[in-house]
């Protein structure tokens, strides 16, 4: 289950006024007998005023700007046509050997231990076998 969707949806233009206000905090203020000088707080007045939320405009994305994409970076590094369909023919064949190595099965993988034989060739052990 999706947490971040678990909830049910609340629309943007339903969504319940703010209870703090400027008028709110002065009223409260006044009743409680505090002055309170506007003139500091038009900073908090600016910050809770919101523009109304509503549809967006659907704006039209200007050709200009899908005409004017950068070139893809392959054809960057090599600005060379011929160059560049020869670098894509040695990448194709250098798959061909990573494509052969993943069709391996499990059992044809094999770790090779390298063990030094001519250190243990003639070194028989243990009692009476220690020679021919």
């Amino acid at each position: 289950m999706n947490k971040s969707k678990a909830g049910s949806h609340v629309s943007r233009l339903n969504v319940r006024k703010r209870e703090r206000s400027m008028n709110r905090l002065e009223e409260e203020m006044q009743e409680l007998g505090v002055e309170v000088n506007t003139k500091r707080m038009k900073n908090l007045q600016g910050q809770a005023q919101k523009p109304q939320l509503g549809k967006k405009i659907k704006v039209g994305r200007s050709p200009s700007l899908s005409a004017s994409r950068p070139a893809p970076r392959d054809e960057l590094a090599i600005p060379n046509k011929e160059t560049r369909a020869k670098a894509a023919k040695l990448r194709v064949n250098a798959m061909k050997r990573l494509r052969r190595e993943a069709r391996k099965g499990e059992a044809d993988r094999h770790v090779y231990d390298l063990k030094p034989k001519h250190l243990f060739s003639g070194k028989r052990k243990m009692g009476k076998t220690d020679r021919r």
